[in-house]
């Protein structure tokens, strides 16, 4: 039986950034859900750390929110969103409409 997502992913592929700690680094966004996020980053991760991430949004406008690592094959992590802002819940939101709207018109 295959294992079946709570929400649909969308492609992003923006720039990013995590921080654990006093630590660091760039990274991609390799795509987005309401609940979790795929990137892909050079910093030393452990399946279970907590990770402050944030984006640039256009508009001079930023999404923040904190994350667990849940599934590592170095570069790439997979992590859920265990903690973000209502503000930035909206955001995300809109991200995830705007992209299904565009892919409709695209159609």
């Amino acid at each position: 039986m295959g294992f079946k997502r709570k929400h649909s992913r969308v492609d992003v592929g923006c720039a990013g950034r995590l921080q654990r700690g006093s630590l660091s680094a760039p990274c991609k966004v390799l795509d987005v859900s309401e609940s979790g996020v795929r990137l892909e980053s050079r910093l030393f991760v452990k399946s279970g750390d907590v990770l402050q991430f944030r984006i640039e949004l256009e508009g001079g406008k930023s999404l923040a929110c904190e994350l667990e690592v849940i599934h590592l094959r170095t570069p790439k992590l997979g992590a859920k969103i265990i903690s973000i802002s209502p503000e930035d819940r909206e955001r995300l939101t809109h991200i995830l409409d705007d992209h299904i709207q565009n892919s409709f018109s695209r159609g």
